[in-house]
């Protein structure tokens, strides 16, 4: 039996135009209505989150920024992991080194030096997703991100890191150099208080190594007296890795990579087929068998 069912978004719940399917919506109303917990489980800030949920009409808890932080329903923090104060120069220089833009994740704020880098990031993602991205589209929605306040642009991080180091949560390395990337995450993989994922072929998600999806899950599981075998998560890329190694059922999407395909019980439809709808209806459906 599944009581508790983590998703991921960018790949996973959202579709390739970053909204949810009313088929999607649907299936997560009916797995609630039927006593399930449903979580979103995400590398974005609350507010990224939020947005296209809440836009939505789901009432939703959070595990954002990779498990760096767990939210409730309503936003309130339950717990929040940051990254070592000692560890934040090491990465920064790391990344500048081989020329590999960053972004900084402040409690719901995502700070970036240009709009451009976040709309690489977001091309490198639908580019993982085997999509051809609408880069005008990208665009418009990452301005609208600065106008309510969600990304700020700015010219340096020294500012930033003066009145928030203590307060980082991720920092997101991007890049089209896929070999400065794999230089980077080498040398990252040496500090043992990290973790290093991604979730698009293009970038690198910096957090605590006690700030990981599966950690995070794991932990609202065990306050909800819920056991991992009775846990379902659902995504696509490498960030979902930690969640999907710990929960009794894990799906991976139509459309993500083999190597995560490989690693989960079940593959789904892709983010463009309702892929999300399909695997919870599949539980549903076994469940109000029994």
């Amino acid at each position: 039996m599944i009581r508790l069912i983590a998703i991921d978004m960018d790949g996973t719940l959202l579709s390739p135009d970053h909204t949810i399917s009313e088929m999607n919506k649907k299936t997560i109303r009916e797995a609630q209505a039927q006593g399930i917990e449903v979580v979103i489980a995400t590398g974005r800030s609350y507010l990224e989150a939020y947005e296209p949920v809440h836009e939505e009409g789901l009432d939703l808890s959070y595990i954002c920024i990779n498990g760096a932080e767990v939210r409730d329903n309503t936003g309130n923090l339950i717990t929040g992991t940051h990254l070592l104060d000692e560890d934040i120069h090491k990465v920064m220089a790391i990344l500048e080194s081989y020329e590999i833009d960053c972004q900084l994740f402040i409690d719901k704020t995502v700070y970036a030096k240009s709009i451009q880098v976040q709309v690489d990031t977001f091309i490198q993602l639908a580019e993982a997703a085997n999509l051809t991205p609408n880069v005008e589209d990208i665009r418009k929605e990452i301005e609208s991100r600065v106008e309510l306040g969600i990304v700020q642009i700015v010219d340096s991080f020294d500012p930033v890191l003066k009145d928030h180091q203590s307060e980082i949560y991720k920092i997101l390395g991007t890049s089209f150099n896929r070999d400065n990337l794999d230089v980077a995450r080498a040398a990252l993989n040496n500090i043992p208080s990290l973790a290093i994922s991604s979730s698009g072929a293009g970038n690198l998600e910096i957090t605590n190594v006690n700030a990981q999806k599966g950690i995070a899950l794991t932990a609202l599981a065990r306050a909800r007296n819920i056991p991992m075998e009775q846990v379902m998560a659902i995504g696509d890329n490498y960030n979902d890795l930690s969640m999907m190694e710990r929960v009794g059922r894990s799906v991976a999407m139509g459309n993500a990579p083999e190597a995560i395909q490989e690693a989960c019980d079940h593959i789904t439809e892709t983010n463009s087929n309702n892929g999300v709808s399909v695997a919870i209806q599949k539980v549903l459906q076994a469940q109000m068998s029994r």
